[in-house]
């Protein structure tokens, strides 16, 4: 296994990569600074590698295959496009400090984690599930409507936001972009995806007329399905492992009983039926009957039955729009479909790998210093050219040269005020040194609320009490986002966030 070397590097010219968050089969990923986001953008990002190194040496074949996935995850991306669907910032190629090339996309960052680690031994409740099943709903629908079929719906792959209030889709790798175009292979994860993901896993007897309901192309329905399986673990706070490739039964006993449990399993039953054609066929039509066995069982009087049958549909309030976007969509991400260093750097044809540089601590310095030393060099230069004009004569001439001296003086100033203000090309030089702030530890001088932006316009979502030892990962303007390590006494609420943004008088170095 050859891990990529990224640690304490700057990528691209722009990403100073803070630490790597996990590694998967062929993909590495890692959380960065984006020194170059302009105003209203974010600054931490995600940076997604993918590394063919990972495990033993691909072949050619597996080699085309993973590139053309990730190219395919961030073409799909650029496709759906959807408040709740995680937005790709950019993409490349670039080559690591020992001189591994590889390709990279940029993702936003969602510190609020995923789903599975919300729900693990602590199912949510019906209105919180519902919460989110909404939003994962209108983001599936979009994409279905864009023609995306995702094919690894599962809690692993829903991201949360750092409030934990907004919930979206992530992992687009093995999406399907066309649902006529080609074969069904295998894919997902087992427990959560639908059977004909599987076509070589026989789950029972010999279906005749399931092969050929399944046979012709992909439908949403397989999204469903694998939607259905994770509607289980919000609420059931465990895994479908017993159900994997077979139909939702029951519930776990302790849910048995509850109002709802068993017009939800109905719901269940049906979105997770083997045979494609017999789930429901849209992402709108599991939401309505899900949302409707939600709601607490009620008779209706006779006078309402008929204003009952015409009220408005509950998937009407999804936001499946295809012109609903989050943000201008980044240049379309085009990969080699072989990753041989040495025919990409001889090559002519197209753009050269970026290089990974690693940033010392002496070359900050020396920027540093650099820009302090600029400032001090403007004023000299301005009074060799007050001197330059001077005349040698006295009375009316001298007279005469003083006014312009100081005419001239103030234009300089005025010049001078207006550069270094509004239009210094050097203003984003100073970003660099926040690269010295950037990963150290310090400690909090008071209680201090953490808030989701940097601003306090949003309601805090944690807080640091005293003396708690925290970590900047990153600042902006009069704010560090932290991460706190330590409490300087227990937590009130254990739910609270510990990650989050606050004012930079709070917190002290020593």
């Amino acid at each position: 296994m050859s891990e990529l070397k990224l640690q304490q590097s700057r990528l691209d010219g722009r990403y100073d990569i803070l630490e790597c968050l996990g590694r998967g089969s062929y993909a590495e990923i890692y959380v960065a600074n984006d020194t170059a986001a302009t105003h209203g953008s974010p600054r931490t990002v995600v940076i997604k590698a993918l590394n063919l190194h990972l495990q033993d040496e691909p072949d050619q074949d597996l080699e085309r295959t993973l590139v053309s996935n990730f190219q395919n995850e961030a073409v799909a991306l650029d496709r759906v496009r959807h408040p709740h669907v995680i937005n790709r910032l950019g993409h490349g190629t670039a080559i690591d400090l020992v001189g591994t090339m590889f390709h990279y996309i940029v993702l936003e960052y969602l510190p609020g984690g995923d789903m599975a680690a919300l729900t693990r031994n602590r199912p949510l409740t019906i209105e919180r599930a519902m919460h989110y099943l909404e939003q994962v709903c209108s983001g599936l629908a979009h994409a279905h409507a864009c023609g995306v079929i995702h094919r690894d719906i599962k809690p692993q792959n829903l991201l949360l936001t750092a409030n934990r209030e907004v919930v979206k889709i992530a992992d687009f790798g093995v999406a399907r972009l066309d649902a006529h175009d080609g074969a069904i292979t295998r894919v997902g994860t087992n427990i959560y995806s639908a059977p004909e993901h599987n076509p070589l896993v026989q789950t029972g007897q010999l279906d005749i007329a399931a092969l050929a309901s399944s046979r012709d192309h992909l439908t949403p329905a397989a999204d469903i399905y694998s939607l259905a399986k994770t509607t289980y673990t919000l609420l059931a706070g465990e895994s479908p492992r017993r159900f994997a490739h077979h139909t939702i039964g029951e519930w776990p006993p302790f849910i048995a009983d509850k109002p709802w449990a068993e017009p939800l399993l109905r719901v269940l039953k049906k979105a997770t039926q083997d045979r494609p054609d017999l789930r429901y066929q849209t992402v709108e039509q599991f939401w309505d009957d899900l949302y409707e066995a939600s709601l607490p069982q009620t008779i209706p009087l006779p006078a309402l039955a008929d204003a009952l049958e015409a009220r408005r549909k509950p998937s009407e309030d999804l936001i499946v729009s295809q012109e609903v976007l989050t943000q201008t969509a980044p240049p379309r991400a085009q990969f080699a479909s072989e990753v041989n260093p040495t025919s990409v750097m001889d090559s002519q044809s197209g753009p050269r790998p970026r290089i990974v540089v690693p940033i010392t601590a002496e070359e900050r310095q020396r920027l540093r210093r650099r820009i302090t030393l600029l400032p001090r060099l403007r004023p000299k230069k301005k009074e060799e050219q007050v001197e330059s004009i001077l005349p040698a004569s006295r009375g009316k001439r001298a007279f005469v040269a003083v006014g312009l001296i100081l005419a001239f003086s103030g234009m300089l100033l005025a010049t001078h005020k207006y550069v270094t203000s509004r239009w210094n090309p050097l203003s984003t030089i100073p970003q660099i040194g926040q690269t010295l702030t950037v990963g150290r530890e310090g400690f909090t001088t008071t209680d201090v609320k953490l808030r989701p932006d940097a601003s306090t316009a949003k309601p805090e979502i944690g807080l640091a009490e005293r003396d708690s030892k925290v970590k900047v990962i990153s600042e902006y303007s009069n704010w560090y986002e932290v991460q706190v390590i330590e409490h300087g006494r227990p937590k009130q609420d254990p739910y609270s966030s510990d990650h989050g943004w606050l004012n930079k008088r709070y917190i002290r170095f020593d």
